[in-house]
């Protein structure tokens, strides 16, 4: 069969490059070659069947250079605004040209897992020609779950993650705090999965040892040994598996910096890894601990892979999407000199000891210190409230003036198919489709909602924040009445155990989110959104 010039074929340079997309995608997008076909002929015009089999098999001079095909997402925006008449077809080949301009449609995904009294979030950004970025918050159950039957669903869901997607490779993960249950969940990530930034909050030596003692950490657990010296930790443990570290420090000292714009250009400074996106941060080298110290210095701080983000710093990834985290650690002031003066010749037995019996010793006597001291007076221990002092806040968002165009949600089962969802209402065409992760963080007084409406108040991040994750599973504790109504989130999500003995989320958190789209993710169902958008 002889083949078809490019000057035989009827169509523009744009609709050759959603023919190729077409064909490209024709399986995920449900078409055969007639219903392509159908797509580009009209009364005025008819496209017969062997110029698009010429396309497909590159013979009418229309290679991948010159005509790239377009992404799955501008085909599918072509296929939505496409209606049958010639009109409706100039508008929708015009709109998904943009598709093949540098300033372009690109896709994000979210997806809260369905492990019970526990948060497990993953998502990923895509922008047209690059790998997609793939990233995790958190993967973890409820302290003290672990050795039930429920905590199989974190490596359920880990194996769930690394079947999905082609290589075993995420760009980010981010562990908001540091419970045991958390950190286990990150190592068996961590096992599976090759990680290039690995997120974490900074804590001074006197506060990880005050996280320790609240965590009620047993004196060979790996949390302990985590606690001691976060970094060296898991650079020892995951055998060079991640790429780097970053600390974030405290936020309170003003707001976040400003978002870079989307410029049209590749990113500066930035960090270009071959098949991967481009990834900018906003960093600086650590500055060492003292030996003396609490536990001692974390000697991981002097490896070239662990850098400390700017106060207030993002993570940009291809000037199309970033990365913005909270660290509102409140601990400096219990590390009190009187405190420290009693807790620091335990704390160095607790370290230095080679003996398992006197490390148990140190540790029991530091936990009755710790108890003793920062008790109520009536209490006969530390409250739950210190345990969760330590959370990580983290909002994910596009840069740049935005527009939703499309979006689908969906509900993952555990061990079952996935069930179609309702997508919120008034969502499409806005530019509200960030996330904010709360982690078990508290927004419970006037002082806390404060300092963080200050901190993402620069880039209207709060705003763009549509995807809200209720604060530790919705627990009364650490939300303030009216909280909902401030924040406005189109999807409000709750990821707890409704039947479990602590009964989250609590009825009045719901009562105030019940506005606001709530989604309850528990131990058997996920929430999964997939949207496109273009600048």
């Amino acid at each position: 069969m002889s083949s078809i010039s490019r000057a035989q074929i009827p169509l523009s340079d744009i609709e050759i490059c959603i023919v190729k997309g077409l064909i490209a995608h024709r399986f995920p997008l449900g078409l055969n070659q007639q219903q392509i076909i159908a797509y580009f002929s009209f009364p005025q015009r008819t496209i017969h069947h062997n110029v698009i089999s010429a396309i497909s098999r590159d013979d009418a001079g229309t290679s991948d250079a010159d005509y790239p095909p377009a992404n799955i997402a501008a085909c599918r925006q072509f296929k939505n605004l496409w209606a049958g008449d010639w009109e409706a077809h100039l508008r929708a080949t015009q709109m998904s040209s943009a598709c093949d301009s540098r300033l372009t449609c690109l896709s994000f995904a979210y997806r809260y897992h369905p492990v019970g009294q526990g948060l497990f979030c993953s998502g990923s950004f895509s922008r047209p020609n690059c790998e997609p970025f793939r990233w995790v918050y958190d993967c973890g159950i409820e302290r003290g779950s672990r050795d039930k039957s429920r905590a199989t669903h974190v490596c359920a869901e880990i194996d769930a993650l690394a079947c999905e997607q082609t290589g075993n490779h995420l760009d980010l993960v981010t562990l908001s705090h540091f419970d045991e249950d958390h950190l286990s969940g990150i190592l068996d990530l961590l096992a599976r999965f090759s990680v290039g930034t690995l997120l974490l909050p900074y804590l001074t030596p006197w506060e990880r040892l005050i996280v320790a003692l609240s965590k009620g950490a047993q004196a060979e657990s790996d949390l302990l040994n985590f606690l001691i010296a976060p970094t060296s930790f898991l650079l020892e443990r995951t055998e060079g598996r991640i790429g780097r570290i970053v600390l974030v420090p405290p936020s309170r000292e003003g707001p976040a910096l400003p978002p870079l714009l989307p410029p049209d250009q590749p990113l500066e400074g930035g960090e270009t890894i071959v098949g991967r996106t481009e990834i900018l941060i906003k960093d600086q080298e650590p500055e060492g601990e003292a030996e003396e110290d609490a536990m001692g210095a974390d000697k991981g701080l002097l490896n070239p892979k662990v850098r400390l983000l700017h106060r207030g710093g993002w993570i940009a990834v291809a000037h199309a999407w970033e990365f913005v985290p909270y660290n509102d650690a409140r601990l400096e002031f219990l590390a009190t000199k009187a405190f420290k003066d009693n807790a620091q010749p335990l704390a160095k037995q607790l370290v230095h000891s080679a003996s398992k019996s006197e490390r148990k010793t140190a540790l029991e006597a530091l936990t009755k210190l710790y108890d003793r001291t920062f008790k109520t007076h009536r209490s006969k221990k530390i409250s739950a409230f210190r345990r969760n002092e330590i959370s990580l806040f983290l909002y994910a968002g596009p840069l740049g003036h935005a527009e939703l165009t499309e979006a689908s949600v969906t509900v993952p089962r555990h061990s079952m198919s996935e069930l179609p969802s309702k997508v919120p209402d008034d969502w499409i065409g806005t530019h509200r489709f960030g996330q904010m992760l709360t982690g078990d963080g508290y927004l419970h007084t006037s002082q806390r909602l404060q300092d963080f409406e200050s901190f993402f108040s620069v880039g209207n991040r709060l705003e763009r924040a549509a995807i809200l994750q209720i604060m530790h599973h919705g627990s009364s504790k650490n939300w303030r009445s009216g909280l909902a109504q401030k924040m406005a989130p189109i999807a409000s999500i709750f990821c707890s155990d409704p039947m479990g003995k602590y009964g989250h989320p609590s009825a009045i958190v719901l009562s105030d989110f019940e506005s606001f789209h709530p989604v309850q993710v528990d131990g058997v169902h996920g929430w999964k959104v997939e949207g496109v958008y273009y600048f």
